[in-house]
């Protein structure tokens, strides 16, 4: 599963392995990912999906998830207020059935109900030559004389 969000004007990705994001949403339903400890205290890792998967907090306001075994773990960073809205989505089940693009052969369905694509079939995301992804500059526009009288 692939997550794109966008925070301080970049588009970045949180990717979680397809085995990975069905017990991921069975903890979230649950509750058991809302309040996570530090990764630095004891016991501070909370695992999910048969310890595939593994979540806890950064200071400040940062969220690491990391899965894979342990010579090959991949770590993610992402912010809080990211993580936040990523829990509100999969409790309100708002990622639920999800259309994916591409070809009927390239989709798979999960028995969670989800809809997941191999992350080879999505665009990757490019940044943009022309400054910040966000806006573009607009010139100002002239000023009107003021009529006097």
């Amino acid at each position: 599963m692939i997550i794109r969000y966008r925070y301080a004007g970049r588009t970045r990705e949180l990717r979680v392995p397809t085995a990975l994001w069905s017990p991921f949403v069975e903890e979230v339903r649950r509750g058991r990912l809302d309040r996570l400890a530090p990764s630095d205290a004891p016991g501070g890792w909370t695992p999910w999906g048969a310890g595939g998967g593994e979540v806890a907090r950064a200071l400040p306001d940062e969220v690491i998830i990391r899965h894979g075994a342990a010579q090959a773990r991949l770590e993610s960073r992402l912010p809080a207020i990211i993580w936040d809205q990523i829990l509100v989505a999969v409790r309100a089940h708002a990622v639920d059935d999800l259309d994916a693009r591409g070809d009927a052969d390239s989709v798979e369905r999960r028995p969670s109900g989800f809809r997941t694509m191999h992350g080879s079939a999505l665009k990757p995301v490019r940044p943009r030559d022309d400054g910040p992804d966000r806006s573009r500059a607009v010139p100002p526009r002239p000023r009107l004389p003021r009529p006097t009288g």
